[in-house]
């Protein structure tokens, strides 16, 4: 199913899904954004670990509360802190790929990405001991051409259908107040270990200071009813809900 109606990822769009026109080729290789199902249910998903500052306490907190996520890390985190990926795993979370740093790859020649992120999968695949499926692009920016070279290399794109922009300074609680209203049923909730593109500060930004495991349990205990999955268990059981946005193809 190929959807332009998303809507902002901070507030969800309307239900129920309704299928538009596809885009011929694109629409076969066009990323996944959530998928298609009236239940309480969503992905939980984490990027830019592995942090030795916030992701081992995010793992106490989801062990504690019984809840399995997918963590989308970088290459260079995984080979500075490999103990992390490889307890992420043993955890029984899923471990995806978010690149080799947070670098914008739509900078790049289509090739090129294409080759950075293959050496990625490899780095991450050789620490963790395990396969690497999915894929999530830093800022999600692609290209068609790009979404190609990385569905040969078997890899699966998935982006997110809802933010709680935690890459801003702000209170724990209000980060879960956004993360809930970003959530529906079958969505695929964009969360963070880190900030790892501190360079990208603005003018009188500073990087969060906020404790992200407390944000999670907060999240949690305003979803209470819900269930939290990886993106894996959720593709596996629900339509997938792919879409075309132009504005990430830069």
């Amino acid at each position: 199913m190929l959807r332009r109606d998303l809507g902002e990822f901070g507030s969800p769009a309307a239900r129920p899904v309704r299928a538009r026109p596809g885009w011929g080729v694109l629409s076969a290789i066009a990323p996944t954004f959530c998928v298609d199902t009236p239940a309480a249910e969503f992905a939980l998903t984490y990027d830019d670990g592995p942090d030795p500052a916030h992701t081992p306490a995010l793992l106490d907190l989801l062990a504690e509360r019984g809840v399995r996520a997918t963590f989308f890390v970088l290459a260079d985190a995984a080979q500075a802190h490999p103990e992390l990926l490889r307890r992420i795993v043993a955890e029984g979370h899923e471990l995806a790929l978010h690149g080799r740093d947070h670098g914008r790859l739509t900078r790049l020649p289509a090739r090129q990405a294409v080759a950075e992120i293959a050496v990625a999968r490899a780095t991450v695949e050789r620490l963790s001991g395990t396969t690497v499926r999915f894929f999530r692009p830093p800022y999600g920016a692609h290209t068609p051409a790009m979404l190609l070279g990385w569905r040969r290399l078997g890899l699966d794109v998935v982006i997110w259908s809802g933010w709680a922009a935690d890459w801003q300074d702000d209170p724990a609680a209000v980060i879960a107040d956004r993360a809930a209203a970003a959530v529906h049923p079958g969505g695929i909730l964009l969360l963070h270990d880190t900030r790892a593109d501190p360079d990208t500060l603005g003018p009188g930004e500073r990087m969060p200071a906020f404790d992200r495991a407390e944000a999670t349990a907060l999240l949690l205990d305003r979803l209470s009813g819900w269930r939290p999955s990886t993106v894996g268990d959720l593709l596996a059981r629900h339509p997938r809900v792919r879409a075309v946005i132009r504005e990430l193809w830069t």
